[in-house]
């Protein structure tokens, strides 16, 4: 079974980005001992990028807007095209900042 935790601490951040913002997390998808992959985003709402080694791109992006979500944050955005045709599948839409979501209405519409 899959497990997606999400790292806040900046030593093991450190150890997968180099020079990370003190706002940077994690969503870090882990079964048994090997990763799954992991999504970086920012505590203000932007999802930075994906690294998806098990094609669960959509459970690192929904682990992300539901600590997102649980902070207060809004809306979820995304400058990062490679990530844009997941999002779109996610109900993303273009916005001022690329892709965007409000993340309430994404859980409130049974999350696409």
């Amino acid at each position: 079974m899959i497990k997606v935790m999400i790292i806040s601490d900046k030593r093991v951040i450190e150890s997968v980005c180099e020079n990370p913002s003190d706002s940077l997390r994690l969503a870090w998808a882990q079964e048994g001992p090997q990763s799954r992959g992991y999504a970086a985003f920012t505590e203000e709402g932007e999802l930075l990028y994906a690294v998806d080694k098990d094609n669960i791109f959509e459970l690192l992006v929904r682990a992300a807007l539901n600590h997102l979500d649980l902070g207060g944050v809004e809306k979820a955005f995304c400058k990062n095209e490679a990530m844009f045709p997941g999002l779109y599948l996610l109900g993303f839409k273009p916005g001022e900042n690329g892709l965007e979501i409000n993340i309430k209405d994404f859980f409130a519409t049974g999350c696409h």
